[in-house]
């Protein structure tokens, strides 16, 4: 089993909440991931094209542009730069987005808030499957450091 080297992926994510945008970036980066925030739909497409992400996180409903929109354009710069990211909704649900609609945009996956630990690291893998051994059934993955915990300060009983 192979943990995922700290290079291997780059995430950017785009969400209107300052909050949940820092901690998702947070805990990508602990499994090695270089990682890039945006607060709303434009400034994410001109991140894109300097940070070039090969896994994107858009948030649904924005102020500015809705993730549907976000993905339409960066296709179009994907298109341009020759290479292709993997695109993922966020959403807090509601008849707005569906998984066909998700689909249709050119959306791997539609993920709902709250999200879940499981669903991330699910996408991770099938992001950069090449990074895990042939033949393992799951492969391990652990964070390549916590930025939160220090092990020198750690309690002991």
């Amino acid at each position: 089993m192979t943990d995922l080297s700290p290079s291997a992926l780059r995430v950017l994510f785009i969400d209107d909440d300052p909050e949940g945008a820092r901690t998702l970036s947070e805990l990508f980066r602990c499994y090695g991931c270089a990682t890039a925030v945006a607060y709303s739909g434009r400034v994410g497409l001109r991140l894109a094209k300097l940070f070039k992400p090969e896994l994107v996180f858009v948030d649904f409903d924005m102020p500015d542009m809705n993730g549907l929109e976000v993905v339409s354009e960066a296709k179009v710069i994907d298109a341009e730069s020759g290479r292709r990211a993997m695109y993922v909704c966020l959403t807090a649900g509601g008849p707005e987005i569906t998984q066909e609609k998700a689909d249709a945009a050119g959306f791997s996956r539609l993920l709902y808030k709250p999200l879940k630990v499981t669903d991330l690291l699910a996408v991770l893998l099938s992001a950069r499957p090449g990074n895990f051994t042939a033949g393992t059934d799951v492969p391990a993955i652990r964070p390549a450091r916590s930025p939160f915990l220090d092990p020198d300060r750690t309690p002991r009983h």
